[in-house]
């Protein structure tokens, strides 16, 4: 029963073990686009990080034992960080009231409107009265820093134009 022809085959060799180097092209693909990715999401945490400096550099000068005056040359101040000068740094009275609130949400300007004009109204009034305010306008200026700052493209383009 032994077949003469199996006795001449040599015995079985096992194939090697598969190599993961060279990678198939398709990998290539991947590890460049992941690289990429990569990049551009560094890339806009930076900017994105850059861009809120100011508005962390405001919230952390922002004291509620400051004056009306303090207070409104931190906004000014926070304002200048993302708008032209010139467009801002003239600004007042009623101008300035409208700046800000034009740049909340329609629930915190009504909210805080009424408030603005007795800002602009206190410049006049004994410094008693105006202690009064100054909590208040604090707590406005924390919101108005964290709610309009930094400023979308179109509401830049805008003061631009």
């Amino acid at each position: 029963m032994s077949n003469p022809a199996l006795s001449e085959l040599n015995p079985i060799i096992a194939a090697p073990a598969a190599s993961w180097w060279p990678l198939a092209p398709g990998w290539y693909v991947v590890a460049i686009v992941a690289i990429a990715l990569l990049v551009v999401i560094i890339t806009a945490s930076i900017r994105a990080a850059r861009r809120r400096r100011v508005k962390r550099a405001a919230l952390r000068t922002l004291r509620n034992n400051a004056s009306l005056n303090e207070l409104n040359l931190l906004l000014k101040q926070a304002c200048m960080g993302y708008y032209p000068r010139k467009r801002i740094g003239h600004l007042t009275g009623k101008a300035w009231r409208e700046f800000l609130v034009m740049h909340l949400s329609e629930r915190n300007a009504a909210r805080y409107y009424d408030l603005l004009v007795e800002v602009e109204q206190a410049a006049y009034r004994p410094a008693g009265e105006q202690q009064a305010l100054q909590q208040r306008y604090a707590e406005f200026a924390r919101t108005w820093l964290k709610q309009a700052l930094p400023p979308s493209q179109q509401q830049r383009r805008a003061i631009n134009d």
